[in-house]
């Protein structure tokens, strides 16, 4: 017990810069972490992992939209144990960047050195794209994690020819592929640079060491690729990526403008002149033609070109994932230039420093200042965040009034059978609230018998929340007692409730929670 105290407090001490640039993470990471709404894709993934996980038989639920169910499971225990849904999910994505932040840290020590893993620990805190969806209950972060140590352990692989690193390389891409299909990237990344490798050193244990990767990946995706639902909507991915026979065609008009958003995207939202720094580092790494160092270029670069060419309509969510590798070039050339005069190159760090710090913060502290500040000066700015049905602006309103009635009495919540806010949004925050059961309520699940129908009851006061005027078909049964607006657009959350002295034909309504 001593021994290993007197170890973990060694440690500590010779680390003691690397834990305090994690309490720094925590701290920009955790800060005001739900000011932003929840967004349209967060409340589906939060309302899927909370059935998943709560509903019988709905275990691998998500695969009836094509998305792998893992990361919605870790959703769905964090939804148990914290009482607020979007801060349990939120808190998942701040985990899996700090596993990717321990990451950067490992590789870049392994390929360069202390000083340099420091840096990129810290640029990769402080870069606003990388802060924005570490802060966000998607699958982004966790899919970065997934490269990062893929790498690493692909790299140490070689180095040390272990079996041992080509098992967790399995695992950790067995993983990713349960989290989401984007992962099968790194997956064709890491046997393009085995093989390449293989070529290069001619040490046949390295085909033997990817089999074993291979049979690991498979193994850990194993219970995803033997339910049927999984190959029955997998086609339907074609949504996001080119088909096999788009590709063939060479469609280098739509490549070239991907090549070109993708480009446009990392310019402004790693900021332009860590960017170019990263770029620079690159150039600068490759002409010294260190076998590693350039293998982990090309582990990265590939993948960024993979997804660039696979991409059917670019976005700062689709590349984010294959992005922050960037910092660690750019880390090694700020060292180099420190290394080479102190004063300047601390002048200069600054300099690069000041600006990505600027926007996280301002991204933390005002949310709205930065999508529109960032909207501003790009096409790819994340203006759904604000406007249109996607923004959770509204939500926070509307779920405080039903909590506000619910107090002393039990309430139906209800909402049209419609998938993203508000409708999963209620569903979200009110899946195992006390007093507030939520629900649909939609014409398509009454049938035939609605059209002779005049009035509807329920033992407990209904509401039903519509997506600016959307009834689906049950207009003549509602009347509307509030209308929540969207401050930054033209959408409207509306509140509406049965109408009262209703005469007619009257059914009452057996609800139940969903």
């Amino acid at each position: 017990m001593n021994k290993s105290l007197t170890f973990l407090l060694t440690k500590a001490r010779e680390n003691k810069v690397f834990l305090f640039l994690c309490l720094f993470y925590f701290i920009f990471r955790l800060i005001s972490l739900t000011k932003l709404p929840i967004f349209n894709d967060e409340s589906i993934y939060l309302d899927w992992g909370f059935r998943e996980t709560h509903r019988a038989g709905f275990l691998y639920y998500s695969l009836y939209d094509a998305k792998q169910p893992f990361l919605m499971w870790i959703f769905g225990i964090m939804e148990s144990i914290i009482s607020d849904p979007l801060f349990a999910g939120r808190l998942v994505s701040v985990v899996t960047g700090f596993l990717t932040l321990i990451g950067i840290f490992k590789l870049t020590k392994y390929l360069f050195a202390g000083k340099t893993a420091l840096i990129s620990s810290f640029l990769y805190t402080i870069v606003p794209i990388f802060s924005f969806y570490d802060r966000q209950a998607l699958m982004e972060s966790s899919v970065a994690t997934i490269g990062i140590w893929t790498c690493y352990f692909l790299l140490k692989g070689f180095k040390e020819n272990s079996l041992r690193n080509s098992v967790f390389a399995g695992l950790v891409l067995g993983i990713g592929f349960f989290i989401k299909s984007s992962s099968f990237v790194y997956f064709v990344s890491y046997v393009a640079l085995v093989l390449t490798y293989f070529l290069i050193s001619r040490r046949t244990r390295i085909v033997g060491n990817l089999l074993v990767t291979l049979a690991v990946f498979i193994g850990a995706i194993s219970f995803l690729i033997i339910n049927p639902q999984f190959w029955s909507t997998i086609q339907s991915n074609s949504r996001y990526t080119l088909t096999i026979n788009e590709i063939l065609n060479f469609p280098f008009g739509q490549w070239f403008g991907s090549l070109s958003a993708n480009a446009q995207i990392c310019f402004f939202y790693i900021t332009p002149l860590l960017f170019l720094l990263s770029l620079a580092g690159i150039i600068i790494v490759l002409a010294k033609k260190d076998v590693f160092k350039n293998l982990f270029l090309s582990f990265f670069l590939f993948s960024f070109l993979v997804t660039t060419l696979l991409v059917r309509i670019p976005t700062d969510r689709y590349i984010i994932s294959f992005l922050p590798f960037l910092v660690i070039p750019a880390s090694y050339v700020i060292i180099s230039v420190l290394n080479k005069n102190k004063f300047f190159g601390v002048i200069f760090m600054l300099i690069i420093f000041i600006i990505p710090f600027g926007l996280t913060l301002l991204q933390v502290i005002n949310p709205v200042n930065y999508l529109l500040l960032t909207g501003k000066y790009t096409p790819f700015g994340n203006m759904s965040y604000l406007q249109g049905f996607t923004s959770g602006y509204g939500i926070d309103e509307t779920v405080s009034y039903f909590k506000d009635i619910s107090k002393t009495k039990s309430i139906y919540v209800t909402v049209g059978e419609n998938t993203g806010n508000p409708e999963s949004a209620m569903l979200t925050y009110f899946n195992n609230f006390p007093n507030v059961h939520a629900t649909y309520f939609d014409s398509r699940l009454l049938g035939p018998d609605l059209v002779s129908l005049d009035c509807f009851t329920s033992d407990s006061p209904l509401y039903f929340v519509s997506r600016d005027e959307q009834l689906v078909g049950l207009d003549k049964f509602l009347q509307k007692i509030k209308t929540i607006k969207n401050p930054y657009g033209v959408n409207t959350i509306g509140i509406y409730e049965l109408k009262k002295n209703c005469k007619g034909k009257t059914l009452k309504l057996q609800v139940r929670s969903t």
